[in-house]
């Protein structure tokens, strides 16, 4: 839309009291003494009527003409930068807000209008700068404090943002903003004593529902049942029907062992609850726990003929599972829906069940079907059948199901893990190790796959430093693993380092104290440290435990060995 034609805007401005332009001036040419107030309001009006109807250009031309009717008119200002966010304009509007700051320095709105346009655009470190500077101008503004104190802890920089929390809560000991942030914080950084403190000075000051429900859950992850207890049981004091703050305390009760306080609380939310069949479902699963099964099966099976939900007859399953009448636990969990969450968990129990029968070929008629159905199939459900081949000794199939597998979940390291143990179980060293590299591409702290690959390659006696490094990196991940202490011994008695083998197997015998492999090895180190005696005693014990054949007759020949030489 164009602007009013001359005439109509002349007449218009003699009506509200004259422009005061020279007959020959244009707007650019006012002088600053010749301001006109009513000229830069009558431009301010119109650009706020262009701006409303959303003709937001108009609307810019008009507020830059009624700035130049009156430079001075800060409510023109404040219009400007904000038009230009809505006109998509954010760099336009970081930039007028700089020149506007220069022209006017000490204009803390326009600090901070900046401040703010710096962290839309993720730019924390400019509106940290324009902070300090209103603290300088204004050294006791609260607000800017909590504002630095919050970029500098999404900076990860804590012990600042602490810093300023703590002498802002210092000089304000009823702060509420200050003890909660501060919470916040000394949660975030594990340090959890400190952080109740804050929170329980913060909930002091200002309780409010949704606060005691973040202290409640914080209580409750920190195991302090006791405590979330009482800052649930405050939220129910002031509202006896807030649904969410009963059902809040079963938790805690439960981890308190007070199972029949949780059931009466499910039998007071039952009388008001609009979702009666989920406070009956729960109440099932505290009497499971309590071995009361007669009362669970009751209202469970109430539950199946009354709802769709798939659960009541997952635990119904597994109630008849633990009672060993496979049939009926067959028959409800067969009835588990494939969208519901607890599909693989029912599945899996099925598979159990028809192995304890001896029926795998029901077994691997449900696998191939629900692995046939995108719908239903599951990494687990490649797993579980291609083991099951195995057992069924069609090792091609089992091969061929998890190279398919393989390729439907490319992003699912463990399936690649599986894939690689299978592929070794079958001689294909190599095909295995490159299973386990992408095991390592996809996750890189897979202490198993680290493992496979170090041992493999010390057992092949090639890679032995990189090895070393894998291996190390597995028993930092996990320092308790007796296999992988044993690897760490195997890639020490390749590297020659004798000693180091003695020690790391040694250990690996602590913690896996039948495994007849360690003694093997251990033996082997023994051995090669002329310790003759006691390397026969551990080949013998290698001996004793190991069922294969094959094995338990390579281990008698270095038994053999070792008495020929001791006889000498």
């Amino acid at each position: 839309m164009t602007l009013l034609r001359p005439c109509l805007l002349l007449i218009f401005c003699l009506l509200i009291g004259s422009c005061s332009f020279n007959r020959t001036a244009t707007l650019e040419q006012v002088e600053e003494e010749d301001r006109d107030l009513s000229c830069s309001y009558f431009y301010f009006l119109w650009g706020s009527h262009a701006e409303i109807s959303e003709r937001y250009t108009e609307a810019f031309e008009a507020y830059e003409k009624a700035l130049i009717c009156d430079s001075n008119a800060d409510y023109v200002r404040r219009k400007i930068p904000i038009l230009l966010l809505k006109m998509g304009e954010t760099g336009k509007a970081i930039a007028w807000l700089q020149q506007a700051i220069k022209e006017q320095p000490g204009t803390i709105p326009l600090y901070l209008f900046l401040a703010n346009l710096h962290i839309q655009e993720d730019n924390s470190d400019e509106a940290i700068l324009l902070y300090d500077e209103v603290l300088k101008l204004e050294p006791g503004n609260e607000d800017v404090q909590l504002r630095l104190a919050f970029l500098y802890t999404r900076q990860e920089q804590y012990a600042v943002a602490e810093d300023i929390l703590r002498k802002l809560s210092k000089r304000n000991a009823e702060h509420y903003f200050a003890h909660f942030y501060l919470a916040r914080l000394l949660k975030k950084t594990n340090r959890h004593v400190e952080a109740a403190v804050e929170f329980e000075k913060a909930l002091s000051l200002n309780w409010s529902k949704e606060l005691a429900y973040e202290i409640g859950h914080f209580y409750t992850t920190q195991h302090l049942y006791e405590d979330a207890l009482r800052i649930y049981t405050s939220i129910t004091e002031n509202d006896p029907y807030d649904e969410r703050a009963i059902l809040s305390r079963i938790q805690p009760l439960l981890d308190l062992n007070r199972s029949d306080e949780a059931l009466a609380d499910l039998e007071q939310i039952r009388l008001f609850s609009q979702d009666k069949p989920a406070i009956d479902l729960i109440a099932a699963k505290i009497l499971l726990r309590k071995k009361e099964s007669d009362k669970a099966r009751e209202i469970l099976i109430q539950l199946t003929e009354n709802t769709d939900n798939s659960e009541p007859h997952y635990l119904l399953g597994l109630l008849f599972f633990q009672e060993e009448k496979y049939d009926s636990a067959l028959h409800h969990l067969a009835l588990v829906k494939p969208e519901n969450e607890i599909f693989e968990e029912s599945t899996y129990l099925q598979t159990r069940i028809f192995k304890i029968l001896g029926q795998p070929d029901r077994m691997r008629e449900l696998l191939e079907k629900y692995i046939s159905d995108p719908a239903s199939r599951s990494p687990l459900f490649f797993a579980l059948l291609s083991s099951l081949y195995q057992d069924l000794g069609k090792t091609q199939s089992a091969v061929a199901l998890l190279e398919t597998a393989t390729q439907i979940y490319s992003e699912n390291p463990q399936l690649f893990f599986e894939y690689g143990l299978l592929l070794e179980r079958n001689g294909m060293y190599q095909q295995a190790i490159i299973n386990m590299e992408k095991v390592l591409e996809l996750h890189p702290d897979h202490a198993e796959a680290l493992n496979f690959i170090g041992y493999t390659w010390a057992d092949n006696n090639m890679n032995l430093e990189r090895a070393l490094d894998y291996i190390s990196k597995a028993m930092e991940l996990k320092p308790d693993n007796g296999y992988i202490t044993d690897s760490l011994g195997w890639v020490y008695f390749r590297l020659g380092e004798l000693q180091k083998a003695a020690t790391a197997l040694e250990d690996a015998l602590e913690l896996e104290p039948n495994d007849p492999h360690i003694y093997d090895h251990l033996g082997d180190v023994y051995s090669s440290l002329n310790e003759k005696v006691k390397a026969l005693q551990t080949y013998k014990k290698a001996y004793e435990l190991f069922e294969d054949e094959k094995k338990r007759a390579r281990v008698r020949d270095k038994i053999d060995s070792l008495k020929k030489l001791l006889e000498k």
